[in-house]
């Protein structure tokens, strides 16, 4: 009976180990995928960069990395759990259906359901997002050329121009 006894705790043991690192393995995840600069790298990463030309982008995602993560932690802290569900699922349907960035945009905001005051907050948070993604995207810009620029549509290169 003893011995039956020290199985299943030994059993229970190794099952909250297993369950303690799956949730690191969460976590670590998790922030990989909320790092607001991941888009950026990712379109640096193809490029042939020199030696200085990294050290400068890393010294600049060092600087501006964390405004940047500090925006976004605004834009998510002025929605509940819920909102930002319903905005990541009209997101997704609308890309599913490709829709305009506008129209999806738009989509999200209903799904959101936002309240005056939330409302407000919301395009305070997000337009300093956008102000602290267009300076990284600057500084940044600013130490590739011309063709880097073009090749990770960085700068200008990336915009599509009109047809008229």
């Amino acid at each position: 009976m003893k011995t039956m006894t020290r199985v299943i705790f030994v059993l229970g043991l190794v099952a909250l180990v297993g369950v303690a690192f799956a949730e690191d393995a969460k976590k670590e995840k998790r922030g990989k995928r909320n790092d607001p600069t991941a888009a950026i790298k990712g379109k640096l990463a193809a490029l042939d960069l020199t030696s200085e030309q990294k050290e400068k982008i890393d010294k600049i995602l060092a600087e501006q990395g964390p405004t940047l993560t500090t925006a976004v932690e605004k834009v998510n802290a002025s929605l509940t759990d819920e909102q930002r569900k319903a905005r990541n699922e009209a997101q997704k349907s609308a890309k599913a259906a490709s829709k305009t960035k506008k129209e999806a945009n738009d989509d999200a905001l209903a799904a959101m359901k936002l309240t005056d005051e939330q409302k407000k907050a919301f395009d305070e948070a997000t337009k300093a997002q956008r102000q602290a993604n267009q300076a990284l995207v600057s500084a940044v810009s600013e130490v590739l050329t011309p063709e880097q620029r073009e090749k990770a549509k960085l700068g200008g290169g990336g915009k599509k121009k009109n047809k008229a």
